[in-house]
C-alpha cells in the first residue's frame, strides 16, 4: 500500500498517542524510524494528537499532558510552524 505524508500525519496523531497499546506505539515508531533513513524532515510532524492540538482530546487522559516532557514536546513542534509574521513576510 502507498502512505504519503498526511496520512502518515493522520495515522501518528493516533497511534503515538499513549491510549494506544504499547505493541502499536512500538511499531509505528520502528516505521517512523525506517521513514527516517529516506525523510529526515516529515518525522519532527509526527506527534501524539494531544502535541499536535495542544491539549489531549480523550475522555479519559493518560497523564502525559501533565508531564515536563510534554511541555517540551509542544514547544519543539510549535517552532516547526512559521509564524505569522514570517509567513506574510514572504
Amino acid at each position: 500500500f502507498w502512505l504519503n505524508a498526511q496520512t502518515f500525519i493522520n495515522i501518528s496523531r493516533r497511534r503515538l498517542c499513549r491510549e494506544a497499546s504499547r505493541e502499536t506505539q512500538m511499531v509505528w515508531k520502528m516505521i517512523i524510524e525506517e521513514l527516517r533513513k529516506v525523510d529526515p524532515i516529515l518525522p519532527q510532524f509526527l506527534v501524539p494528537m494531544c502535541v499536535y492540538r495542544g491539549f489531549c482530546p480523550e475522555m479519559t487522559s493518560c497523564g502525559y499532558c501533565l508531564t515536563d516532557q510534554y511541555q517540551q514536546a509542544c514547544k519543539e513542534y510549535r517552532e516547526l510552524i512559521p509564524s505569522t509574521k514570517e509567513r506574510l513576510k514572504k
